[in-house]
C-alpha cells in the first residue's frame, strides 16, 4: 500500500455543455503498490497453488517467478525468443509459453521448473491457452498473404510428436447482411497482438487474433471438445486484453463487454456510466485507437474490476493515463467506485479466487492491489448525489439542505468542499467525516437575478438550465468522490407540478429519456440512461420504487403486444432488453447478428424501437432498419419509401407507433418522416415537411393518435398519411393550418384522437433575452375540433434542455405521457414532473363551511402546540400517506401553512388532510392556507387560533 499526498488545486470554474463544474479534485493517496520490474511484463498467470505469478520477459527471453507471498522473485526459466504469451494447465503442472521470435512452443514443467519440451511450429506464435482436455490452442500470425494459413493451432501433448501439431479450420466470419452498406475497417492505430483465455472450466476459449498483415482482427470462441471454431467476427483494432466472467458467459476484450453466446457487444466503458470525474479538466473519454488497460472479473461474476486510458489520442502516443481502477457492474458497465492507484495499468489483469488480491500489468512491472483490505482505508462519499433546493409557496425564503458526508473506509479523512457559484453556497460542517455539507440557496441573492424554474439566472452567475457540479476532495482518500448535483428551483404561485428529483450522472445527454405509463399497473417508466436502469414511479404511493436494471445507455422503450413485456433499446450496446413486466425484472433480450465492427468505434446499436401488429420495429443507430421474427432480430427488405439506411447525420433516428399498432411515424436525421403501416407491415409513403436545409430549434419531439388519426413531428401536426395539417418549422416560420405554435415546441404526448398536449419554451435569443409572451414552460392543449390552444397552466421546472437561438437542440422524442385520468408526467431538468391537467379555479382548494379545522381526537377547535389535526374540504390534495419522519411538509401534491409556515403531514385525500401542530409553534392566531403545487392553486385564507399548552 503506497499513499502519495500533493497539493490540493486550487479551486476552478469550468463551464461545459455538459455541466456547470465546481471542483476541488486532488490526487491524494492511492491504493496498492508498485512491483517494478524494469519494464513490463508481456504478460502474467496466476499459480494459487504455488502461491506464484509466471511474468514474461520478453526482452531477456524468460519466465521471472514472483512469489506473491512472500513478494519477491524466486527465479526464472528460459524460453525462446521473445516470449509473448503463457497459459497454465488446469491441473497446474504445465505452462505454457509462445515464443513470437523463434516460432515455438516452450513446455516447461511447474514441477521442477524446467523446459521439458521446445516444440516448433509453422508460424510466429502469439496467444495461447488451454482447454479442459490439456491439449493447447495457439493463435500464430499465420504464413500466407491473407493469414488464414496456420493462423490457429493445437498442440496435443499426449500424441506422439509427429502428431502434436493439428491446424484448425478457420471458416470466415459473417458478412454484413444485405442490403446494409458493409462497415469500413481502417487499420487500428495501436498494435495488439492475439490473445487467448479459457473459461474457468476449460471448455471454451475465447480468442482474438490479428490477420491479413494486421489490417482486421477476428473474435472467435473456440470448443475445446469439438476443437473447433463455433462463432467469430470481425473487431478491427479491438484490444486483445481479455478477462472472462467465472462462468463463461461474458468477457471483456480491451473496455469492450460482449456476449459470449453471440458475440454481441453488451457495453463498452464509458464515462456516461461514472458517476465521479476522471479528470481535473474533464470532458475525458476512454481513448478508442490507444486502448491500453485492462480487467478482472470478481469470483462471483457480479463486479468487473478495470482501468483503461483516457489520455488524448496522439501520434505518437502520450503516456497512458489508466491510474483510476473502476469497480462496475459485470452486466452493464455501472461504475460503483473509482479507486486512484499508483501508476497506469495497461495490461492484463489476475485476481486469486478469493477475491483478496489482483495484480496488473503497468507501466514499470506490476501494481498488487490487496483488494480484501480496500475498505480498511479512507473512502469519501456524499450519502446522496442530487440535491434539490427548492423555494416555493411552501417553503418560501432561503432553501437549505444538508447532505451528511461518510468515510466507507476506516481511517481519518478530511475533506474540503470547492467554492460554488455565487447563486449557491455550499459549506462543510467540520470538513472531517463524518461530517455534512450545507447547501442553502437565497433566492434573493445579490447580483444574481434568478428565472422562474430550475438552474436559470444570470448575473454575477449564470446558468442556463444545467445542474451545479460540486466535486469534493480530499488528501486522504484512496477514491475519487461522486460528483454532486445541485438543482435550485424557483416557482412563482401559479407554477404547477409535482418535482420528483432523480439521480443522473454528470452527462446531460444520457439522462431520463424516455417514459411510459403502464396503466395496468399504475406505475410509470422512464430509463435512466446514465444509470443503465429502468426508474419506476408508483403513481399511487407517489414515489420511486425500485429499478428495474437493464443494458447499457437504455433510450427508448415499447410495450409488447400482450401488454406484459416492455422493450428496451440498449444504445451502448447491441441489443434490446426484454422486461417482464409482472415480475418487474429482465427476462431476456432480443439479439441481433454479429456485423463487422471496428473496435475504434461504437457499437451500431438499437436507436428507436416501436410495435407494430407484426411486432417489434426497429432503427438502428446507422439507420439500417430491422425487425423482430420469432425472437430474432432480421433486416427488413427495401422498398421504394425507404432507403437502405436512414439518414443519420443531424440526429440519431427517431420512431414512435400509434397505440393500436397501425401506424408508425419514423424521422431520420434530416427530418425526414417515414409512415409504417401495420397492416401491411411496410413503410408506405414519406414526407420532409421542412423547407429549409438545415433543421432548426428543438428537434426530435414525435407523438401519434391512438388511431394514427394525426402525427406529430416536431412543430409539425401532419394527418395519417404524413400530410402538413397544422404548425410550423419554427415559431417564426409561415404556420400551416390553423394550429400553429409560436413557441418553441419542447415536447409533445396524444390525449386522444381530438387533442393532444405539448411542452413550450419561450423564443428567447439569450438567457437575458425578453420574450414576447410567457417567460416560463407552458403546458398546452391543441384540440382539433375547434383549433384552439389553451393554456393548461406554467410549470414548475424547465426541460432538460433549455433553447436560445435558432440551434438545433435534439431531445429525446418522448419526453411527455397523459394517463387515462387527465394527469401528464414530464421529463424535466432535475426529474420527474407530475402534472393535473385540472382546468385552473374548478380544482381549487377550498375548506369546508364548518369544521374546516378541528382536533383529531375529539373533533374541537381545541387545539395546541403538538395537537393533531384535520382539514376538511375539497380539492385538498390527492390520495397521499407520509412514510418517512420527520414527516413531509408536501404530500399528496399540496401543504398546510400556518401564516407561510407549513406544518408535517401525515395522510391527505381530496376532501381531508391529516397533519401535526409542530409541538414549537407558539399559541396565537395564524392564516391557514392549503396550497396545492401541483396544480399551482390555494385556498381562500382562513383565521385559526392555537391555544396556550
Amino acid at each position: 500500500m503506497t499513499r502519495r499526498n500533493c497539493a490540493i488545486l486550487l479551486p476552478f470554474l469550468l463551464i461545459s455543455p455538459l455541466v456547470l463544474q465546481v471542483s476541488a479534485q486532488s490526487v491524494g493517496a492511492t491504493f496498492g503498490d508498485v512491483i517494478r520490474l524494469g519494464g513490463s511484463p508481456s504478460d502474467v498467470v496466476i499459480d494459487e497453488a504455488r502461491g506464484n505469478l509466471y511474468l514474461l520477459n520478453a526482452a531477456a527471453n524468460r519466465v521471472d517467478i514472483y512469489d506473491y507471498l512472500g513478494k519477491r522473485i524466486i527465479g526464472s526459466i528460459a524460453t525462446g525468443r521473445l516470449p509473448v504469451a503463457a497459459a497454465m494447465s488446469m491441473a497446474g503442472d504445465f505452462l505454457y509459453v509462445s515464443n513470437n521470435q523463434s516460432s515455438s512452443l516452450s513446455v516447461i514443467d511447474l514441477r521442477s521448473k524446467t523446459v521439458t519440451q521446445t516444440v516448433l511450429l509453422t508460424a510466429k506464435p502469439e496467444g495461447v491457452a488451454v482447454g479442459n482436455d490439456g491439449r493447447v490452442l495457439i493463435t500464430t500470425e499465420g504464413t500466407s498473404s491473407t493469414d488464414q494459413i496456420n493462423s490457429l493451432l493445437i498442440f496435443d501433448p499426449a500424441q506422439t510428436q509427429s502428431q502434436q501439431l493439428t491446424p484448425v479450420a478457420f471458416a470466415p466470419p459473417p458478412p454484413t447482411p444485405a442490403p446494409i452498406s458493409p462497415v469500413v475497417l481502417p487499420r487500428p492505430q495501436t498494435t495488439f497482438r492475439g490473445k487467448l483465455l479459457r473459461t474457468l472450466d476449460g471448455a471454451f476459449i475465447i480468442g482474438l487474433s490479428t490477420v491479413n498483415n494486421n489490417a482486421s482482427t477476428v473474435l472467435f470462441v473456440y470448443e475445446t471438445a469439438s476443437g473447433s471454431i463455433l462463432r467469430s467476427r470481425i473487431v478491427t483494432g479491438q484490444s486483445t486484453v481479455l478477462s472472462i466472467a467465472p462462468d463463461g458467459s461474458r468477457f471483456m476484450a480491451g473496455f469492450t463487454l460482449y456476449d459470449t453466446a453471440t458475440l454481441a457487444v453488451v457495453a463498452q466503458q464509458n464515462t456516461a456510466n461514472i458517476p465521479f470525474p476522471l479528470s481535473t479538466t474533464g470532458n475525458v473519454t476512454f481513448t478508442t485507437l490507444q486502448n491500453v488497460g485492462g480487467s478482472t472479473f470478481s469470483a462471483d461474476g457480479e463486479t468487473i474490476y478495470s482501468a483503461f486510458n483516457v489520455a488524448p489520442f496522439s501520434n505518437p502516443a502520450t503516456r497512458a493515463r489508466a491510474s483510476t481502477l473502476l469497480i462496475s457492474n459485470s452486466h452493464h458497465l455501472r461504475t460503483n467506485l473509482g479507486i486512484k492507484i499508483p501508476e497506469s495499468l495497461i495490461a492484463k489483469m489476475v485476481i486469486t479466487s478469493d477475491n483478496a488480491e489482483a495484480w496488473g500489468i503497468s507501466e514499470s512491472g506490476l501494481i498488487h492491489l490487496p483488494l480484501s483490505q480496500l475498505y480498511e482505508y479512507p473512502i469519501l462519499q456524499p450519502q446522496t448525489t442530487a440535491v434539490f433546493l427548492p423555494v416555493d409557496d411552501c417553503r418560501r425564503g432561503v432553501a437549505r439542505l444538508s447532505v451528511p458526508v461518510i468515510n466507507l473506509g476506516k481511517g481519518k479523512l478530511t475533506y474540503s468542499v470547492p467554492d460554488a457559484t455565487a447563486a449557491l453556497i455550499a459549506q462543510s460542517t467540520s470538513g472531517v467525516t463524518p461530517s455534512a455539507i450545507n447547501f442553502v440557496m437565497e433566492p434573493g441573492r445579490t447580483n444574481v437575478t434568478r428565472q422562474f424554474g430550475t438552474n436559470l439566472y444570470s448575473g454575477g452567475a449564470t446558468n442556463t438550465g444545467f445542474p451545479v457540479a460540486i466535486n469534493l476532495s480530499s488528501p486522504e482518500a484512496i477514491n475519487i468522490p461522486n460528483t454532486i448535483l445541485i438543482y435550485m428551483n424557483v416557482r412563482q404561485s401559479d407554477q404547477r407540478g409535482i418535482i420528483y428529483p432523480r439521480l443522473t450522472t454528470t452527462a446531460r445527454g444520457e439522462g431520463l429519456q424516455d417514459i411510459l405509463v403502464d396503466e395496468t399497473r399504475g406505475l410509470v417508466y422512464i430509463t435512466n440512461s446514465g444509470y443503465n436502469r429502468i426508474e419506476v414511479f408508483d403513481r399511487s404511493k407517489q414515489s420511486f420504487i425500485n429499478p428495474i436494471e437493464v443494458g447499457q445507455f437504455p433510450h427508448q422503450m415499447a410495450f409488447g403486444p400482450d401488454g406484459n413485456t416492455l422493450y428496451v433499446a440498449n444504445t451502448g450496446g447491441e441489443s434490446i432488453s426484454i422486461v417482464d413486466l409482472v415480475a418487474g425484472q429482465l427476462s431476456g433480450s432480443v439479439q441481433f447478428p454479429p456485423i463487422p465492427r471496428s473496435g475504434a468505434s461504437q457499437p451500431i446499436s438499437p436507436q428507436a424501437i416501436a410495435s407494430g401488429l407484426f411486432g417489434l420495429q426497429i432503427v438502428k443507430s446507422d439507420g439500417s432498419q430491422w425487425k423482430v421474427v420469432s425472437g430474432e432480430a432480421t433486416v427488413r427488405p427495401a422498398n421504394s419509401v425507404t432507403p437502405a439506411q436512414l439518414v443519420t447525420a443531424g440526429s440519431a433516428p427517431r420512431m414512435i407507433a400509434s397505440q393500436d399498432g397501425q401506424s408508425i411515424i419514423a424521422v431520420s436525421g434530416n427530418g425526414t418522416a417515414y409512415l409504417y403501416s401495420g397492416l401491411a407491415d411496410t413503410y408506405t409513403i414519406s414526407n420532409r415537411p421542412y423547407s429549409q436545409a438545415v433543421v432548426q430549434g428543438f428537434s426530435g419531439p414525435l407523438a401519434a393518435a391512438a388511431d394514427g388519426s394525426y402525427l406529430l413531428e416536431n412543430g409539425f401536426i401532419l394527418n395519417s398519411a404524413l400530410a402538413l395539417i397544422g404548425g410550423s418549422e419554427t415559431p417564426t416560420a409561415t404556420p400551416a393550418g390553423p394550429i400553429s405554435a409560436i413557441r418553441n415546441v419542447a415536447a409533445v404526448a396524444s390525449v386522444d384522437t381530438n387533442t393532444f398536449v405539448r411542452i413550450t419554451t419561450p423564443v428567447k435569443a439569450t438567457i437575458t433575452s425578453t420574450p414576447s409572451g410567457d417567460a416560463r414552460p407552458l403546458l398546452e392543449v391543441v384540440d382539433f375540433r375547434n383549433s384552439s390552444i389553451s393554456v393548461v397552466g406554467p410549470l414548475a421546472e424547465n426541460p432538460v434542455f433549455s433553447l436560445f437561438g435558432t440551434t438545433r437542440l435534439n431531445v429525446p422524442p418522448r419526453q411527455l405521457q397523459v394517463d387515462a385520468g387527465g394527469t401528464a408526467y414530464a421529463i424535466t431538468l432535475s426529474g420527474l414532473s407530475v402534472i393535473p391537467m385540472t382546468p385552473g379555479g374548478a380544482s381549487r382548494p377550498q375548506f369546508a363551511s364548518v369544521n374546516s379545522i378541528v382536533n383529531t381526537d375529539d373533533g374541537t377547535r381545541n387545539i395546541k402546540p403538538g395537537s393533531f389535526i384535520q382539514l376538511n374540504g375539497t380539492n385538498l390534495a390527492t390520495p397521499g400517506m407520509a412514510d418517512q419522519l420527520p414527516a413531509p411538509v408536501v404530500l399528496g401534491g399540496s401543504c398546510v401553512t400556518f401564516s407561510d409556515f407549513p406544518i408535517p403531514l401525515l395522510q391527505t385525500a381530496d376532501g381531508q388532510i391529516s397533519a401535526q401542530v409542530p409541538p414549537d409553534l407558539p399559541a396565537g392566531t395564524y392564516v391557514v392556507q392549503v396550497r396545492s403545487l401541483a396544480t399551482g392553486q390555494q385556498s381562500d385564507p382562513a383565521v385559526f387560533t392555537v391555544q396556550k399548552p
